[in-house]
């Protein structure tokens, strides 16, 4: 049993020390991948970063009452069945019930999710496009 902790203590400890080195060599900021004008313009309201909540590897998005999103880059590393794997894992939607819409989508070797209070796909695909053309 101890070798079993200790193995999964070096194990959790390798991979949480290879996503640190991931996002510190981050080449997309996320909130210069999608500004806040083009998501203003795509969501037809004024939205700003939240800078106390963004970091270098998402950013949010505060519109008026209760609107916004988060846009977030999960990988920029991603390959073979682990990147497919990324894409259709439990919790890569937002629950139905929550009042979001968005997903996890990739561009090359870069997954990334998208979230916003909205209801409407073609907004959601619309800010998806954005990302993508704009990803490194």
């Amino acid at each position: 049993m101890r070798l079993f902790k200790l193995a999964f203590v070096l194990g959790a400890s390798m991979a949480f020390l290879g996503l640190a080195a991931s996002a510190s060599a981050a080449v997309n900021d996320p909130c210069k991948v999608l500004t806040a004008e083009r998501f203003s313009q795509t969501m037809d309201y004024t939205a700003t970063i939240d800078k106390s909540a963004s970091n270098q590897m998402s950013c949010f998005y505060q519109g008026p009452a209760h609107s916004g999103g988060q846009f977030m880059i999960l990988t920029e590393t991603a390959s073979g069945p682990q990147g497919d794997a990324m894409l259709k894992r439990r919790g890569s939607t937002p629950p139905p019930s929550s009042g979001l819409i968005g997903g996890t989508f990739r561009q090359g070797s870069v997954i990334f999710s998208v979230s916003i209070r909205s209801t409407d796909q073609a907004k959601l695909q619309a800010l998806v496009a954005e990302i993508k053309r704009n990803l490194k």
